[in-house]
């Protein structure tokens, strides 16, 4: 399905842009596993093009981006500072793997124009979207 295209880039497809925000996303969220603090340079990134991107495809990957990368820091706020056990921290990896995973097909989905619904927050991000 065709998403038409960018309101901020006039030449690439709304599809092609949610895709690299996915990709990024998935990205920032693979050093987040190194490097806690660099989920909020990723929600920023999001953030900013939440609001200036116009297109609501554009829109949702921003947004699933900014929810994931909130996540990514929850958990690394509890599992690598607070209990900084090993037990936890193969919890916490875990949970970075699934994140960026998910990203990941959900970047490649992106680029056929469809969308993979975010488990517990779809509804959520309709809402906001629209």
């Amino acid at each position: 399905m065709n998403h038409g295209y960018s309101s901020l880039f006039k030449d690439l497809t709304a599809n092609l842009f949610a895709a690299i925000i996915f990709f990024a996303g998935a990205v920032f969220g693979l050093f987040t596993g190194f490097v806690g603090w660099l989920a909020v340079i990723g929600f920023g990134i999001a953030l900013v093009l939440f609001f200036i991107e116009q297109n609501p495809f554009v829109r949702r990957a921003c947004f699933i981006v900014m929810i994931l990368q909130i996540v990514a820091l929850l958990a690394w706020l509890l599992f690598r500072l607070i209990l900084h056990w090993t037990f936890f921290a193969v919890i916490y990896w875990v949970i970075v793997v699934a994140i960026v995973l998910y990203l990941v097909f959900s970047g490649l989905c992106a680029l056929n124009g469809k969308s993979v619904p975010l488990p517990f927050a779809d509804k959520l991000i309709d809402s906001v979207v629209k």
